[in-house]
């Protein structure tokens, strides 16, 4: 089910999705390959890329929106990437880690260190069927790693260790609590 918010940029004709929050449970199960692409599968890339836009994210994951599809939108202008979206991605190498600060669009107000890979190259399949190979650094890499670990139901608290999330814990009760209640973004 793909939540419709109902506001849309002006002269733009992809809607806004909402974005599902922390203890919603499609962003704790992998989610299903996308396979063929087809016009709806194009039209929600559009409205998450959106969705990303008006959050003033740098991507978006489709179990974000409540669609449990192996589908990732990203924009990293400043690093000269521009848009990318992903179709069924898959990383094929990892180089040398370090701590990089992320936040989240389904987190609000929650960030931590978290061990990325400087440099990956991941395989993926584009919105005309093809299949691609790119190799990411820095804020793009990142970017890349945190989006495929929507898609493997992998958040950020699961990334860090028992003394950080300790830190989480009260922002990911009230999280789960505003999920319970239907809330979104």
């Amino acid at each position: 089910m793909v939540y419709l918010c109902g506001k849309c940029r002006k002269g733009s004709a992809a809607m806004l999705l909402n974005i599902v929050l922390y203890g919603n449970k499609v962003l704790h199960g992998k989610a299903e390959e996308v396979g063929g692409v087809t016009p709806e599968i194009r039209r929600l890339a559009e409205n998450m890329l959106e969705t990303m836009y008006y959050h003033e994210g740098l991507g978006l994951a489709a179990p974000q929106v409540g669609v449990p599809l192996r589908l990732a939108v990203m924009d990293v202008r400043h690093e000269g990437s521009g848009k990318i979206i992903l179709v069924d991605p898959v990383i094929i190498r990892l180089g040398e880690t370090i701590a990089m600060e992320e936040g989240c669009l389904s987190l609000p107000g929650i960030t931590a260190p978290v061990e990325r890979a400087v440099e990956v190259t991941v395989e993926y399949g584009t919105l005309g069927g093809s299949r691609k190979t790119m190799r990411a650094t820095g804020v793009t890499a990142q970017a890349v790693q945190h989006e495929i670990d929507h898609l493997d139901g992998i958040l950020i608290p699961d990334r860090v260790g028992v003394a950080r999330r300790a830190l989480m814990a009260a922002g990911l009760r009230r999280l789960r609590a505003r999920s319970r209640r239907g809330e979104h973004r």
